[in-house]
């Protein structure tokens, strides 16, 4: 699971009563990949994104993987700093949590990461 991906999650269960984002991320095993190199596609494909982001979700993501690069605020002047736009993008996509958990902040579920692929299979009582 990549860090984008989880910025865009959320439990929808009935037990979570619209408060299941952001999912807290506890990681057993992370892999970061590293990028190609000085892609400019990598900062267009940032800076177009930017603005869609829960930042702080971002930030609280991020360090429970182990990364405190991301700073806590985000200014208008950094979506102009093509070093902070690639700093992002690795962050976002050449993060993997390939196992662990996600856990929802209101009702406490747990949904497993196996092989990077989230477990969301509810039962049936929890869609009511």
């Amino acid at each position: 699971m990549r860090l984008l991906t989880h910025n865009t999650l959320r439990n929808n269960s009935a037990a979570a009563k619209g408060g299941g984002f952001p999912l807290r991320i506890e990681a057993s095993k992370v892999v970061v990949q590293e990028s190609s190199g000085d892609n400019v596609d990598e900062v267009e494909f940032t800076r177009g994104i930017l603005g869609m982001l829960d930042w702080k979700a971002l930030v609280e993501a991020s360090e429970a993987v182990g990364l405190n690069s991301l700073p806590r605020e985000l200014t208008e002047d950094m979506a102009k700093d093509s070093d902070f736009l690639r700093a992002v993008y690795h962050v976002l996509i050449n993060v993997h949590v390939i196992e662990g958990k996600l856990t929802c902040p209101t009702s406490k579920r747990e949904f497993a990461i196996q092989n990077g692929i989230i477990d969301f299979r509810l039962e049936e009582e929890e869609c009511i």
